[in-house]
């Protein structure tokens, strides 16, 4: 009995017996003993290929990721040296209704509020003479700002009624974010302030831009030109015209200019240089994006994180979003300028600019 089993164990070893060294070698091949040096010198050159192949992606993988990751040690870096403001993180805090916050957490749209701050001595705080939501709408794939006229009435919590742009000289960004949420239902919860006076550094850094210029434009924009003492490129624009191309001065003066159109038509002016700096910016040669962070860094204060600000950037170049504007007051809010005290406001409907704000913010609409 012992005999017979040990023949039947050994009955499938009779024949073909093959050592592991044949059955995994790349030279073994069914149904075949006596072709082996053909076929393995063939798997050889199989082999070789592949590997050749093989070892040039882990190459290009090394390479990119080395670069990957010096870029990202540079920015982590480089973001590590910006002025932080630390906001509240409770939503309450910064006057966001419990009611805005549950009605838009789901949508993958991010409003940051932009505070242009023309200080041009470095001790002073100053008011924010430009004041912008900027909204990041990956649902649209959009990049919306909305801007808002700094001498709008409206009330400031602990001040009364008083001109929005107080709000930030009176006591920073919470302040002022808190004020545009309350008065706009927004559920803005932080922000980035730019010093405006460092506006023509930037502008000339990414080769100027180009801008349409009006008649009359021109005349007043000159002669806030004329009285920029000190600024070396400070030339006259040569003429009026579509895309006319701008220094850094000269797009300064432009922005600066309410001569034409009063405050409505200036923060109108200034979103359509921020547009055109963001068309140019995305037309640069990558080589050039270290430079023009550390100068906008250099000039700004955010509540933002490194990630944040690294997320934002990247989707903005990558996407391929457009750029909408949207400027308060508009017709729709049958705004007026009046003298209150002495002093001259914007007055206008409020809530009637809070739903033109949303649908523009929140919804697929055209900018006005």
């Amino acid at each position: 009995m012992a005999n017979k089993g040990r023949s039947t164990g050994h009955r499938y070893a009779s024949k073909n017996r093959y050592s592991d060294r044949e059955i995994y070698s790349d030279s073994y091949h069914y149904g075949s003993r006596g072709g082996g040096n053909r076929g393995n010198k063939k798997a050889k050159k199989k082999w070789s290929a592949k590997k050749k192949v093989v070892v040039a992606l882990c190459i290009i993988l090394a390479i990119i990721l080395l670069v990957v990751g010096i870029v990202f040690a540079y920015l982590k870096v480089t973001l590590s040296q910006i002025d932080r403001f630390e906001l509240p993180k409770n939503p309450n805090d910064l006057k966001i209704s419990s009611e805005i916050a549950e009605k838009y957490e789901d949508l993958d749209i991010v409003n940051i509020a932009l505070f242009g701050v023309d200080s041009r001595e470095n001790n002073d705080i100053g008011r924010s003479d430009t004041i912008m939501i900027l909204s990041i709408d990956k649902v649209h794939n959009k990049i919306k700002l909305s801007s808002i006229a700094r001498d709008t009435y409206v009330p400031i919590d602990g001040y009364g009624q008083t001109k929005l742009n107080h709000a930030y000289a009176y006591e920073g960004p919470e302040l002022a974010i808190q004020t545009l949420n309350e008065n706009f239902d927004m559920n803005i919860q932080s922000f980035v302030t730019v010093n405006f006076s460092q506006l023509a550094e930037i502008i000339n850094y990414i080769g100027g831009i180009n801008m349409n210029i009006s008649e009359d434009e021109l005349a007043s924009t000159n002669e806030i030109i004329a009285s920029m003492v000190g600024s070396t490129d400070a030339t006259p624009i040569p003429s009026s015209g579509e895309s006319v191309h701008l220094t850094g001065a000269q797009a300064l003066a432009y922005a600066r200019n309410r001569t034409v159109g009063g405050d409505s038509q200036r923060t109108s002016r200034q979103r359509e240089v921020l547009s055109a700096m963001f068309t140019q910016v995305k037309s640069m040669d990558l080589t050039q994006y270290p430079g023009l962070i550390n100068m906008v860094l250099s000039q700004s204060v955010t509540s933002l994180s490194d990630n944040d600000m690294m997320g934002i950037g990247t989707w903005a170049i990558t996407s391929g979003a457009e750029m909408e504007q949207l400027s308060l007051p508009n017709e729709e809010c049958n705004a007026s300028g009046e003298l209150i005290d002495d002093v001259w406001y914007y007055v206008y409907d409020l809530d009637v600019a809070t739903e033109i704000l949303h649908n523009f913010i929140y919804e697929e609409n055209t900018a006005q």
